[in-house]
């Protein structure tokens, strides 16, 4: 393989790259815009209300039921809210 064969083929590579990288960048652009849309961001009061009141049941829950299985639950609950929000969102 002569050196003008490698310089190219890691050129490719190299573009090849730099293409997965813009559209994943572009991806995550276009998820965030749907999770805004979807789901607004929560007003302050609300947040500082909220997150005691969910420490306290994560404390609670995890030696209860183990992590590892609260973290499962706590995942298919925020992918069901999401759906849930989606399809209300497409409904009207």
């Amino acid at each position: 393989m002569s050196a003008a064969t490698r310089i190219a083929r890691a050129e490719r590579k190299a573009l090849l790259v730099a293409r997965a990288e813009l559209e994943r960048t572009r991806i995550a652009l276009v998820v965030h815009e749907i999770r805004t849309i979807v789901a607004p961001t929560p007003s302050p009061e609300r947040v500082l209300r909220l997150r005691p009141v969910a420490t306290a049941l994560v404390a609670v829950a995890g030696p209860l039921f183990g992590f590892r299985r609260l973290s499962r639950l706590l995942r298919f609950a925020s992918l069901a809210m999401f759906v849930l929000r989606a399809a209300r969102g497409w409904s009207g």
